[in-house]
């Protein structure tokens, strides 16, 4: 099957970032924040390595509207550097990270 992005491989990633297109600057800057401390904390050893090679390999463009957060782009472009376990792995704890988050912004 052929994908229009790497991204459409995972329905859950794609979802989720289908979801953080719809919701403000500021909020989608605080869940990235959130989305970078879990790959830190989670992936310390490997995040430097990959984040060098980011630095030195920069995507030809900054077309798609996550690119405007670095944040934000830095986190899905770590998940491309994952095996699809970990991706998975990822993805579920992002999703869980979001619902905590809708459901705190929902109490305040």
């Amino acid at each position: 099957m052929q994908y229009k992005r790497w991204y459409d491989k995972y329905p859950e990633l794609k979802s989720l970032l289908t979801l953080l297109e719809n919701i403000d600057d500021y909020n989608v800057e605080l869940i990235a924040q959130d989305f970078l401390q879990i790959i830190l904390d989670k992936y310390k050893n490997e995040f430097d390595k990959t984040i060098k090679h980011m630095t030195d390999n920069p995507p030809p463009g900054y077309n798609r509207w996550y690119d405007e957060n670095y944040n934000l782009h830095t986190c899905i472009e770590f998940i491309k550097t994952l095996d699809d376990n970990e991706k998975q792995e990822i993805i579920n704890a992002f999703i869980m990270s979001l619902m905590s988050f809708v459901t705190n912004v929902d109490h305040k």
